[in-house]
């Protein structure tokens, strides 16, 4: 998986991060009603988890479920969009989440 940052996107998210921590990028299911019914969210985590698969960025260390790459495709943007104070998970074919949340779990 590639993902590539927008300027905004990382002037957003670099204040937000420590040298031990590392955004996870998840297909949160929670409250969704099964698991093929869930949102792309970025969460804020202390350190890699050993188990997770470590994407391709231009930016920041991202990693992500192996079981939750098929809900995503291989190139995909993470942008801000001021108005809304959200971030955008898209890529050429989709938008996957226009109003996507950065929760820090650290």
């Amino acid at each position: 998986m590639n993902v590539t940052f927008t300027d905004t996107a990382i002037d957003r998210i670099a204040p937000l991060l420590q040298e031990d921590s590392v955004l996870n990028l998840v297909f949160d299911t929670e409250d969704c009603g099964c698991s093929v019914n869930g949102v792309p969210t970025l969460w804020i985590v202390p350190k890699a988890n050993e188990e997770k698969r470590v994407a391709e960025t231009n930016q920041f260390k991202l990693t992500y479920k192996a079981k939750d790459e098929i809900f995503f495709e291989e190139k995909m943007t993470i942008d801000f969009h001021d108005k809304n104070k959200s971030y955008i998970l898209k890529s050429n074919n989709q938008i996957y989440n226009a109003g996507m949340s950065l929760v820090d779990k650290r």
